[in-house]
């Protein structure tokens, strides 16, 4: 006799259903942690080369807009940079008007990237500051003579003073070699030639042919049509300003007597009128569009070029130089201390850091 058992088996796929469930539930809870996990670390990173971005374009752009030269310290911030904002800051390491040596500045910038997506809303923005070492190289300027005219030079008489392409300066190591006393276009000196004294000696250096057609005016290369429009040598002061302390870039439109002593770049778009009661000094460089009228007593030591008006087409009369004791003399420090407050900010060589420290 056979007996058949038969098993009951209900309900046992219940439990095998709910064991599958929870492990594709564990399964899935993982896989969303792992994706959420490389969600965040991608997030991160992009707003870390975000942040990034945003900090060397605030650098690049602070750089690139300076149009003269920094003081000790400035701060700004940059609210316009795609993806974020960015604070700059500048600090002066040394100054150069004092040493001769150029001025050392390091500038950072600490970009905000606030464009990434954040998964929390108490995230905050990334940030990462970048820095650079830069140096302030001053442009560029072309110099023929301690004495430069376009127009000409007639000299009253052999005691009208000294005509001096022998550098003033004796600061250490700041002595150049002797240059022009006087630089003008082919035979427009005249008078005496014993007050020049550089090298050429008692004789004034010939730049070329006179006049608005002629070659002397492009041995002079300065953009004078730039200079009065005010896009090179930007000025600081459009009046005669009350201190003169930092050599600054002083334009006077038309026409000037020179109201006393200075220093730095002086720009008269018109003539000069120098009288020498009481004695006036300037220290630096004195660009001129049409003639210089001396009288009597005035020191420059620096260099002075004038009838730049023929450098736009305008015919510059001959000038008098005039009776009386002065001394136009080259000085390569003053020079250098006029022309470095004009400029551009150049990066020093691996002296760019993306870890500065910001505290």
């Amino acid at each position: 006799m056979s007996i058949l058992l038969r098993l009951n088996r209900r309900g046992a796929t219940l439990p095998l259903g709910i064991i599958v469930l929870a492990v594709m539930s564990v399964a899935v809870a993982i896989t969303y942690a792992r994706i959420t996990a490389e969600r965040h670390t991608s997030g991160d990173l992009k707003a870390q080369l975000g942040a990034f971005a945003v900090a060397q374009t605030g650098l690049s752009r602070y750089m690139a807009a300076l149009t003269g030269k920094p003081g000790a310290t400035h701060d700004t911030t940059m609210t316009d940079l795609l993806g974020g904002t960015a604070l700059i800051s500048l600090r002066m390491l040394r100054e150069s008007t004092t040493t001769l040596l150029p001025a050392v500045y390091v500038i950072t910038s600490r970009g905000s990237y606030t464009a990434a997506k954040r998964y929390n809303s108490l995230t905050p923005s990334a940030q990462r500051t970048v820095a650079t070492y830069a140096l302030w190289t001053p442009m560029p300027f072309d110099l023929n003579g301690a004495f430069t005219s376009l127009s000409g030079v007639q000299q009253n008489g052999a005691g009208s003073g000294g005509l001096s392409g022998v550098d003033h300066c004796v600061a250490a190591g700041g002595s150049q070699p002797a240059i022009p006393g006087v630089a003008v276009p082919v035979g427009t000196y005249s008078g005496s030639v014993a007050p020049i004294d550089g090298n050429p000696d008692n004789a004034a250096h010939e730049m070329g042919t006179a006049g608005t057609a002629g070659t002397a005016k492009d041995s002079v290369q300065i953009d004078w049509a730039g200079i009065v429009a005010g896009t090179t040598f930007p000025p600081d002061y459009t009046a005669w300003p009350g201190s003169f302390a930092n050599w600054p870039v002083t334009k006077i439109t038309g026409d000037l007597t020179m109201p006393g002593s200075g220093s730095g770049i002086l720009i008269v778009t018109g003539d000069l009128t120098w009288n020498g009661t009481p004695l006036k000094t300037w220290n630096g460089l004195i660009l001129v569009g049409g003639n210089l009228t001396s009288n009597g007593q005035a020191n420059i030591f620096g260099a002075i070029i004038t009838g730049l008006n023929v450098k736009l087409g305008i015919v510059v009369p001959p000038q008098s130089v005039g009776n009386g004791t002065k001394t136009f003399q080259y000085d390569s420090c003053n020079l250098a201390r006029a022309l470095g407050h004009v400029g551009s900010l150049q990066r020093v060589r691996n002296g760019w850091t993306d870890t500065w420290s910001s505290y």
